[in-house]
């Protein structure tokens, strides 16, 4: 009788996440054409600037996020990234490579698509957690500060420590806590 030795692989439920990568000093946008030749699924995040050379004003469009390409991959594919030239490393927790939320990433690019004004900030830890109620983010929460009478909402990416600033209306937002109106809070404070 022979015997017969059977290796019975489970079925492993291997799920895309987004993950950061670090990227050389102004390769962003290098890095990022690669990997979609490369067919891989990133996400660069611009913002449209004015610069000023001598005498001339031209449009530039600059990383919102300076240092880092997000791409799309299951934990155990992200070799053929890291190889990609201009990419750095993977963001970690040690020696494991940490996602980025699914959702501050679409949250990043709705903010993106949307024709709001869009600036990178300071990231910030603590603050008021709102939800905007209507226009082009309906849906989208963030953290909101107060400057010269106009609200913003600040969208961040908490594994980077990185944030974006979006300008709204303040009647566009409502406390997520507790489904206030903003206007109405600020009598409070």
């Amino acid at each position: 009788m022979s015997h017969t030795n059977r290796i019975e692989v489970a079925a492993v439920n291997i799920s895309r996440e987004w993950f950061a990568f670090r990227v050389r000093p102004r390769h962003e946008k290098t890095a990022a054409l690669q990997l979609g030749e490369k067919s891989e699924e990133y996400f660069l995040p611009l913002v449209r600037e004015k610069r000023k050379w001598g005498n001339r004003v031209a449009h530039v469009d600059l990383p919102l996020i300076p240092g880092y390409v997000f791409c799309r991959s299951h934990r155990f594919g992200l070799l053929p990234i890291l190889k990609v030239p201009g990419v750095i490393d993977v963001l970690r927790a040690g020696t494991s490579p940490v996602p980025v939320p699914e959702e501050e990433i679409n949250a990043l690019k709705t903010a993106v698509d949307a024709s709001v004004q869009i600036e990178a900030c300071p990231y910030i830890d603590v603050g008021q957690k709102v939800l905007i109620r209507r226009g082009p983010l309906a849906g989208l929460t963030g953290i909101v500060i107060e400057v010269s009478k106009s609200k913003r909402l600040v969208l961040s990416v908490t594994l980077l420590r990185r944030s974006v600033l979006v300008h709204l209306e303040a009647d566009a937002l409502a406390d997520t806590s507790k489904s206030l109106m903003l206007s109405e809070f600020d009598h409070v404070a």
